[in-house]
This record gives structure tokens, sequence and C-alpha cells, in this order.
């Protein structure tokens, strides 16, 4: 479904989180989506250092931190908190048993 002001809505089956993680392919990018404390956060699957998988990481509280060199991001905001820039972050939600994640399109 694409809305040109919002972007593209990307709908995935909600039991592709049974381990609390997981990509979904956008097309042009993958996003990862965690499930953390019940509260999903979807980014680009890509650190903005130097491109490696971020569903690789490990949550650390409220803090996904790169598996490859480090960088630490905000889950709430993207933010990035070691490193030097922010990761994408996108709007994600359960209805009614799917993941529903808002992406924006890039031109």
């Amino acid at each position: 479904m694409t809305d040109a002001a919002a972007g593209r809505l990307l709908v995935a089956p909600e039991d592709m989180l049974a381990a609390g993680r997981a990509v979904i392919d956008a097309g042009d990018r993958e996003i990862v989506v965690l499930e953390v404390d019940g509260e999903l956060h979807a980014f680009d699957n890509a650190c903005p250092h130097q491109g490696n998988p971020l569903a690789d990481g490990e949550v650390l509280g409220d803090v996904l931190e790169c598996a490859y060199h480090g960088w630490r991001f905000d889950l709430a905001t993207g933010a990035c908190l070691a490193g030097a820039e922010p990761v994408r972050r996108y709007p994600a939600e359960r209805v009614d048993g799917e993941l529903r994640i808002r992406v924006e399109d890039t031109a």
C-alpha cells in the first residue's frame, strides 16, 4: 500500500518475530524489527558506519549495539550514542496479527 505523503506500508506476518527480531525486505533496503519489552523498534538493517547488519547486534537495555564496530543506537530515536551518525528508524506496530512498518520512499 502506498500513500504519497506517508510512504509505503510494509506488512509482514507477526510470527516472523518469534525470536524477538526479524529482517524484512523492503525492496530497496532491509529493515530490522526488534521487540524489546513488548515494544517494536524498526531500523535500517545497515549500520551507518560501514553497512554491517544491525540484526547481528545486541540489545543492551534501551540501546542497540552494532556487533561489528560497537556503534550504539538509542532504540526510541535511532540517535547514535557511540559513533557519528544516527540510524534511520521507522514507525512499527502490530495490527490484527501483522507487523506494519511505515517506510518513507527515497528519491
